[in-house]
């Protein structure tokens, strides 16, 4: 076994776990991070009583009516994701900067644990059994004549008569938003709804289109095994989500789903005297979890 010593949390790389963020990645705005004590415990699912309409009339005199209210309780259980990282000391040494390998290395390090979680989360949402309904269009988005705005028409009537809100967001992979922006009617949508020519500009959609906060899932995966050849393919889907979520993300709020985390990202350093080198190791305790299945709608292979 290696001879390890010195083993600690590293401040300063924990930091460097905390702040990075990769845009590419969207799972944390689909299902938006709750953080928690317990690595395991209850969360609630609510039922819909407020939407039932009470008599509240009362006399002249007389005390308030008094109702009921309750919910179900469903369990998440919080797993550690953790990768590390040996840096040689001939790496550490012969560096400009001594501090850049460590921080290059954590950088990698969450890269790669985020990107898991993207995968989980995107394999969760774009499952027709975690959503409330789901239909495939019947005239694809890259057609010659989509029908796109009347199908998100379809899935946000759906999660409001549903879940009894709104859908606030939805989820529009790389290659559906490509589809999306060339179409004739939404072109036309776009030029006279948005200030300046954004896809002219940008190349994007605008940030929110027919009400809804646009979120554009673009992350890439490699699946071929180790050491073999690489293949590249998209982690999303041709699904499109349409969904509510909490603008303030908390155990008691209605939301598709949670990141319920345990703690921030922790980053451990150590030395491996036999290897001659610096471990770098990253760890990421949470669970992912569907909350109200109601709150989303799945527009399924939508381009031919």
């Amino acid at each position: 076994m290696p001879t390890v010593s010195s083993v600690h949390v590293s401040a300063p790389l924990t930091n460097v776990a905390i702040s990075y963020k990769n845009l590419e990645l969207v799972g944390e705005r689909v299902f938006p991070v709750v953080p928690v004590k317990k690595e395991s415990d209850k969360y609630y699912i609510f039922r819909k009583e407020e939407l039932a309409i009470e008599d509240s009339k009362r006399a002249a005199g007389a005390e308030a009516r008094e109702i009921d209210w309750d919910v179900d309780t469903a369990t998440y259980t919080a797993e550690e994701y953790s990768l590390r990282h040996l840096i040689p000391d001939r790496i550490l040494n012969n560096a400009d900067d001594p501090v850049r390998p460590q921080i290059t290395t954590t950088q990698k390090l969450m890269k790669k644990i985020l990107l898991g979680a993207e995968k989980r989360i995107a394999e969760i949402v774009q499952d027709t059994a975690n959503v409330g309904s789901s239909a495939t269009p019947s005239i694809k988005w890259d057609g010659t004549s989509p029908i796109i705005e009347r199908n998100i028409d379809t899935a946000k009537d759906a999660v409001r008569t549903a879940a009894g809100v709104e859908p606030t967001s939805i989820v529009l992979p790389y290659k559906v938003k490509n589809a999306l922006k060339r179409d004739t009617t939404i072109r036309d949508l776009i030029r006279y709804t948005v200030p300046g020519d954004i896809l002219l500009r940008s190349g994007e959609l605008p940030p929110v289109i027919f009400n809804l906060e646009v979120i554009i899932a673009g992350a890439i995966r490699n699946t071929a095994n180790e050491g073999a050849t690489e293949s590249l393919a998209d982690i999303w889907t041709d699904n499109v989500l349409v969904f509510y979520k909490e603008e303030t993300p908390s155990l008691d709020a209605l939301t598709h789903g949670y990141i319920f985390r345990v703690a921030q990202p922790v980053v451990y350093s150590y030395r491996v005297d036999t290897r001659k080198g610096q471990m770098v190791e990253a760890s990421q305790l949470q669970a992912e979890k569907v909350v109200a299945t109601s709150c989303a709608y799945l527009c399924t292979d939508v381009l031919a």
